[in-house]
């Protein structure tokens, strides 16, 4: 059985470089070259300047179908729905119209404009990094559909309007639908420059238009990870240790061997992985394996000495992530103090969806299918792993519904049993404190908030893009 993840309706790596002179293709894709703009500079640091090679993020097909391209990847947060609303808005796209498409593994076109050459979403930069280019390459798309319009009509392209992917000449009562102009638009050359819209009217932005990926989500035909099935592929179950930094210190696989099904137990760096024809015979397998665990170097603190750990460091002198006025000065003047300690628990990451990738590895390279946080940063351990070229691997990106920072690391349990198996596609499954003391006016006039722990932000620290904070 295919899977549409397998063999996607969708443009392949060539197609997405098409420049607009292909005027015979039955769609309209807009290639082009942007570099961030001077404000980006100052906010990302001289690595965010590195130019786009020609990329492609909207597809506009003779059907009126709208595919936007996203180079970050959709865990439940909205980013699909957010990056295709800036960039259906400058395009002034029938919303009812709009799908997106997850973007090819590249750095060199789809990179995260705040870290550099690296493809990634996290940090809450997904918009942020994404809006002028996006906003650009709407804008560009519409002046080229207008312009196809202007030269069959024969009229200026000012006294055109649009709206809702239709192209409107009031004056001779014309209208021309987008898909009925990709083959004219597709053979004109991209625009340098192009004006963006006034915020002032905006129909889709600050709108909520509904999202793009819940009716997939909801009627059971969006495509994940484990929905990927490829002509012999095996699969392979991934046997953890107990505790963190614990390692395989020996292992029995002969009963794991017997059971029907199972073609091979490999060790990996992560444990004892049981590679089978299918996943019953691979859970079975697994349940059978015999192992001793070295736990000498392993995490063995409880909950409850995690939190002691937490309470003690709190009361500690605390690095100093910004310093304004006297804090101490003005808290002890204050007329009335409250004190707040909060405690959370670890979340606890249970997707429906175990850790998984599809991996399929040949002689002309290796293909993975798997929802990335950070294309680039696995595509190279992956392709060391495979003992591959880097430029000799791609990713196929379905949906994510791992839930945020779950899916940074999981290629190398994929590929490492891929590599005992040459030529046969491989399906690898691994199931603070704050303190305040504000005035009696009712708000808090002066702050001395601590935290403790793996906290996302308190590694890194907030950091401000141009379109707000994150």
């Amino acid at each position: 059985m295919s899977s549409r993840l397998y063999s996607p309706a969708r443009a392949d790596r060539r197609e997405f470089l098409k420049g607009a002179g292909a005027a015979a293709v039955a769609a309209l894709t807009i290639g082009f070259e942007w570099t961030a703009p001077a404000q980006a500079k100052a906010a990302g640091g001289a690595s965010s300047l590195a130019p786009f090679a020609p990329n492609a993020f909207v597809r506009i097909g003779a059907d009126n179908s709208i595919t936007i391209i996203s180079k970050h990847i959709e865990m439940g947060q909205g980013s699909y729905t957010g990056i295709a609303t800036v960039l259906a808005e400058e395009l002034d796209a029938d919303w009812a119209q709009v799908r997106v498409e997850s973007a090819p593994a590249d750095a060199t076109r789809y990179a995260n404009l705040v870290f550099g050459k690296i493809q990634g979403t996290g940090g809450s930069s997904a918009m942020a990094n994404s809006w002028a280019q996006l906003r650009d390459a709407g804008a560009k798309a519409r002046a080229m559909l207008l312009t196809a319009a202007s030269n069959q009509w024969r009229v200026a392209v000012s006294e055109l309007s649009v709206d809702k992917s239709v192209i409107y000449h009031t004056a001779s009562k014309r209208q021309a639908t987008f898909g009925s102009l990709v083959k004219a638009a597709a053979a004109l050359p991209v625009p340098a420059t192009v004006q963006l819209k006034n915020p002032e009217n905006f129909t889709l932005i600050g709108h909520l238009p509904p999202r793009v990926d819940v009716p997939a989500k909801c009627d059971g035909t969006a495509q994940f990870t484990i929905d990927v099935e490829m002509p012999g592929m095996l699969v392979a179950l991934l046997k953890r240790p107990p505790l963190f930094g614990a390692t395989v210190k020996s292992f029995d696989d002969s009963a794991a061997i017997k059971v029907p099904g199972v073609v091979k137990v490999v060790q990996v760096p992560g444990g004892i992985a049981v590679v089978a024809k299918g996943f019953w015979a691979a859970k079975q397998g697994r349940d059978a394996l015999q192992i001793e665990w070295d736990d000498s170097k392993a995490e063995k603190r409880s909950s409850a000495a995690l939190f002691e750990e937490y309470r003690r460091l709190a009361d500690q002198p605390a690095a100093s992530a910004r310093k304004q006025g006297d804090v101490e000065k003005a808290l002890g003047a204050a007329t009335h103090r409250i004190s707040a300690s909060y405690e959370f628990p670890y979340l606890a990451h249970a997707p429906m969806e175990p850790l998984d990738a599809v991996v399929k590895l040949d002689a002309k390279g290796c293909e993975i299918w798997t929802g990335d946080q950070f294309q680039t940063l696995d595509q190279a351990n992956a392709a060391q792993t495979a003992g591959q070229c880097h430029l000799g691997l791609h990713r196929r990106g379905g949906v994510d519904r791992q839930g945020i920072r779950r899916r940074r690391h999981a290629d190398q349990a994929a590929v490492d049993p891929r590599r005992r198996h040459p030529w046969r596609p491989v399906s690898a499954h691994v199931f603070p404190q704050a303190r305040g003391r504000p005035e009696c006016a009712g708000r808090a006039h002066r702050l001395a908030p601590r935290h403790r722990g793996p906290i996302h932000h308190g590694r890194r620290g907030f950091r401000r893009h141009d379109q707000g904070w994150d």
